[in-house]
């Protein structure tokens, strides 16, 4: 009787730690998989804020001289640069959300330049959403001066950003 207990324990423990593997396997897999959409997201949003807040260069000032208020060149840059990015471009050009700051650094004479960027999970929230902190200097020929852009960028399930709210230019 106690040798079949032993064997039936044994049998027990065999299974039990092949379940409590495998289960400990799906939930790294799942963090794993989690993880690198979050960090899909977050590269996501930084080329994004890179590209917002740093020039113009030479091809944008080039698209930027062009005659007309939406010039074939500046369509194209466009396109190239926050297509892939955003989940509708036409809704980000009307609600002036690509190249504002960049045409105002233009207009003014400055250049933008990135020195740090913090992008961060909002947790408990339905859709993807991340808090995001941009420190920007602008300079001219005269004065280097730093701004301090805050929001939040909402990103779809197509891993591309849907929305930006709750942005403060930090009087940039």
């Amino acid at each position: 009787q106690v040798l079949n207990n032993k064997k039936w324990i044994i049998l027990w423990m065999k299974k039990t730690g092949i379940l409590s593997i495998t289960f400990l396997v799906s939930v790294f897999i799942l963090i794993a998989a989690c993880s690198k959409e979050s960090n899909e997201n977050v590269e996501t949003i930084q080329t994004y804020l890179e590209q917002e807040f740093t020039g113009p260069n030479d091809e944008l000032i080039n698209a930027l001289e062009q005659e007309g208020a939406y010039p074939p060149e500046l369509e194209a840059y466009i396109e190239e640069n926050y297509k892939p990015l955003v989940s509708n471009l036409e809704q980000f050009i009307n609600e002036n959300m690509t190249l504002i700051f960049l045409k105002a650094a233009f207009e003014n004479g400055y250049h933008l330049e990135t020195t740090n960027i913090d992008i961060q999970k909002i947790d408990d929230t339905e859709e993807e959403a991340y808090n995001f902190e941009v420190e920007v200097e602008y300079h001219n020929d005269d004065q280097t001066n730093a701004a301090t852009v805050t929001g939040i960028m909402n990103i779809n399930d197509n891993g591309k950003i849907s929305m930006i709210r709750n942005m403060d230019d930090g009087e940039l």
